[in-house]
């Protein structure tokens, strides 16, 4: 059996879902042993990870041999980007190594499966990787788990990948501010820094651009791709091909005041099931009931019932409803 997906890379409110459950699940946790089948995909120090990764014995036991013995003090996000913070438990790795930090980059298909021994009574350690009714059940650990942190109290963290795009990359506390991506990215749009102004002088050093590609652009505004930046702009009634430049000041507020909503609506339905986006228990997010146009080329509009129409940017689609959306 065999199933097609157009994978799409987990959004803010995806990766937030996924935060806030780890958070709450492995803080306080401490790691007995960490194994990693994939070494090209782990990564040591603030640099930034290439795309091109070479497999490195020694590094993997560096990575190793680090965590071991560290508890999880919180999880959290900065753009796409997963935070896991440490702290050692005894005076002989305090000396060592100190905080740590492990930054994840989930990519396209990265995924997080936490299991005790009560999900594992409830699911026989079987998950359903793939969004899709029939897809078959996946015994973890499986051929696509890459790395699995086993902790003191029998629980186990799963890292899952299908293409291998993501990484987990460890810093020491005072190497964070030497991490590129981090010092790369622009406001985060749920918090109350991330004003008009703030978007519209972001917006305007783009006057040239598609405006959904501009809403995608982690300098502009972080955690915003192809799901919800559809749904962004079917609000705003403002299509994807549209010029920066063309846009009136009305036009840049509602795009504007729909970005907190709809990323809001995302993370209360935890996230839009696609391709293979999973909860840390296998369970799916509910957000793609309520999408309006991404996803559904060739079906009704919600609104005024005309056909939803689609047109690449830059490599991605944009689906759009030409009625609503002018």
């Amino acid at each position: 059996m065999s199933f097609l997906f157009i994978y799409s890379m987990p959004e803010l409110p995806e990766v937030q879902t996924i935060v806030s459950e780890l958070n709450r699940k492995l803080k306080n946790r401490t790691i007995k042993s960490v194994v990693v089948n994939a070494p090209k995909m782990i990564s040591l120090g603030p640099h930034t990870v290439s795309n091109i990764r070479k497999a490195d014995a020694n590094k993997t036991k560096i990575f190793q041999q680090l965590l071991v013995g560290h508890r999880i003090t919180s999880v959290k996000r900065r753009a796409k980007l997963l935070i896991f913070d440490f702290t050692p438990t005894s005076p002989r790795l305090r000396r060592t190594s100190g905080p740590l930090a492990m930054l994840v980059h989930l990519k396209m298909t990265g995924q997080f499966i936490f299991e005790d021994k009560k999900l594992r009574a409830e699911t026989k350690g079987k998950y359903r990787m793939l969004n899709k009714l029939n897809a078959p059940f996946v015994e973890l650990p499986g051929k696509h788990t890459h790395v699995i942190f086993y902790f003191t109290d029998g629980s186990i963290l799963y890292f899952n990948d299908v293409r291998k795009f993501g990484y987990l990359k460890i810093v020491r506390d005072d190497e964070i501010a030497l991490v590129k991506e981090l010092n790369e990215y622009g406001p985060e749009p749920l918090d109350k820094k991330f004003t008009l102004s703030c978007f519209n002088a972001a917006a305007s050093k783009q006057l040239n651009g598609k405006i959904k590609q501009v809403l995608m652009d982690n300098k502009v505004v972080v955690g915003i791709g192809n799901i919800y930046s559809d749904e962004i702009l079917f609000h705003a009634k403002v299509q994807p091909t549209r010029v920066v430049s063309s846009l009136s000041d009305k036009e840049l507020g509602a795009i504007y005041k729909w970005i907190k909503p709809v990323l809001i609506k995302g993370i209360k339905a935890k996230g839009s099931s696609v391709g293979d986006f999973v909860r840390t228990d296998g369970t799916w997010g509910q957000m793609g009931k309520f999408h309006f146009v991404y996803g559904r080329k060739g079906q009704k509009c919600k609104k005024c019932g005309t056909i939803i129409e689609s047109v690449k940017l830059g490599g991605r689609t944009g689906s759009f409803c030409p009625t609503c959306q002018k």
